[in-house]
């Protein structure tokens, strides 16, 4: 194997890795954004009391379970891109340490 023909096949797993996170990575910054820019309120029922309020807590709780839900997602995404670097970083190792214990066995 040429030295170019491993760069290539590294170069083209981490391509992969950038090119399947990059349009769901982009899709979860952009529901992100729109999740922050919601602005949900009791409107009308506020002038109930305790109904507004709880009314005001539950849209709390959905705003934060959705950002939470997007988080999960993004570190998921994230953690498909590091997998395919380390695919090509163990790929260089591993053709390093080939190349090493060739040199080894000629020497013997």
């Amino acid at each position: 194997m040429s030295g170019d023909f491993v760069a290539t096949q590294v170069g083209s797993i981490r391509e992969m890795g950038r090119n399947m996170v990059a349009a769901p990575m982009r899709d979860l910054e952009r529901m992100s954004s729109a999740i922050g820019h919601v602005d949900l309120s009791s409107g009308a029922y506020g002038a109930f009391g305790l109904v507004g309020g709880s009314l005001e807590q539950a849209f709390d709780v959905v705003k934060r379970a959705a950002l939470a839900y997007l988080t999960v997602k993004r570190a998921q995404a994230s953690g498909i891109h590091d997998k395919a670097y380390s695919t090509a970083n163990t790929y260089v190792d591993g053709d390093g340490n080939a190349g090493r214990a060739a040199a080894d066995i000629t020497r013997t």
